[in-house]
């Protein structure tokens, strides 16, 4: 039983350290000739402009805003 743990928490390490989260705004979340540039910048990045293999690339799209005394919004 613990044997069986301690593989299934390697293969869970292994995994989610090959995770890339890219936070984007929603602008650029929903055009996709921005989408091509953001993506071929973080593959470039990762150290291949062609392909993402062995990288788990999440995109967030940005929730978390803040807004300061002039009532001018921005991201955190």
């Amino acid at each position: 039983m613990v044997h069986e743990t301690c593989e299934f928490s390697a293969v869970h390490a292994h995994e989610s350290a090959n995770i890339v989260r890219v936070t984007i705004p929603a602008e650029v979340a929903f055009n996709l000739d921005k989408m091509n540039k953001v993506t071929a910048g973080i593959l470039g990045r990762l150290g291949c402009t062609a392909c993402h293999s062995g990288y788990d690339i999440r995109f967030i799209v940005e929730r978390d805003f803040v807004v300061n005394s002039k009532l001018e919004i921005g991201y955190v």
